[in-house]
């Protein structure tokens, strides 16, 4: 039985999310669009994303009267590939291309383009939200049906993300990484949506995980997005592979639980060696 495709999806200013499901879609004013803008300053058809060569899409400009511009600039008449995180506007509107990478949950900080320049370093609560049994899963129920409860899952879980100001940073496989910068978004204010997260759990379509950690970063950006950069980074991926058998599906870093006075709460998973950082490194649970 063949495994989920990957998704890809348009994320609307107003929260709203557009699945690319039928490959094609057109934008537009008109009512025969795939995504319908009924908005001045938008053409009646205006651009078209497809499906492209190596996954993914590419986006066309229709002739618009008033253009499409992706990271800013304004789109020739040839085909363009668009990157995870990319922004297109279109008659002053804004929206995020986004697309499920596929393959093994990749480390962030991979390039973010040719002139990516640092533009924050400093701490931040790193976070990963990851599926359980998802490739199982799949197996068990067919791809089409996979597919749907992914999409309910990040339905679900999306909005706290957005309302409590934290950047996703990439969908990775069956797994979302995100982050709160602390300069930005002060303890008492990323520890009730981090308690909200968790308790969504409960009505998840699908089991996940939640691991938090709490960290320094160095945070480029470029055309291509946004990339975190440092050790935490790689600490974060570390503890979510080695705490598996703790069969916890919450897990906090030591200093995740005390920057956000979460340790008399939590409950202690007991202190367990992380690869490729020496000694014993103690975690918690929440739920």
């Amino acid at each position: 039985m063949p495994d989920a495709l990957p998704q890809a999806w348009l994320e609307l200013a107003d929260g709203r999310m557009h699945w690319l499901d039928a490959g094609v879609c057109t934008i537009g004013r008109a009512a025969t669009n795939q995504l319908v803008l009924d908005v001045a300053g938008i053409s009646r058809n205006h651009a078209v994303l497809q499906p492209g060569e190596a996954g993914g899409h590419v986006i066309t400009d229709l002739h618009s009267t008033n253009g499409t511009y992706l990271n800013g600039l304004r789109l020739e008449r040839s085909s363009t590939p668009l990157n995870d995180g990319d922004t297109i506007e279109i008659g002053g509107i804004k929206f995020i291309y986004r697309r499920q990478q596929g393959g093994d949950t990749p480390t962030p900080g991979a390039a973010a383009g040719a002139t990516s320049v640092q533009i924050h370093s400093g701490h931040v609560w790193l976070l990963m939200l990851d599926l359980i049994g998802h490739t199982a899963h799949t197996h068990a129920v067919g791809a089409e049906t996979a597919s749907a409860d992914f999409k309910r899952w990040i339905e679900l879980v999306r909005p706290v993300l957005v309302r409590s100001g934290a950047t996703i940073n990439a969908y990775l496989g069956d797994a979302l990484f995100a982050y709160w910068r602390q300069d930005r978004h002060p303890a008492d204010k990323v520890a009730p949506a981090f308690r909200e997260i968790v308790a969504l759990q409960a009505t998840s379509p699908r089991p996940f995980r939640t691991v938090l950690h709490y960290g320094k970063v160095a945070i480029s950006g470029g055309l291509q997005g946004e990339s975190l950069t440092g050790t935490d980074v790689i600490y974060l991926f570390r503890i979510e592979k080695c705490t598996k058998q703790l069969g916890s599906r919450c897990v906090l870093s030591e200093p995740a639980a005390k920057s956000l006075n979460l340790t008399a709460e939590a409950r202690s998973l007991g202190s367990h060696p992380v690869p490729d950082y020496p000694g014993q490194h103690a975690f918690f649970s929440l739920g």
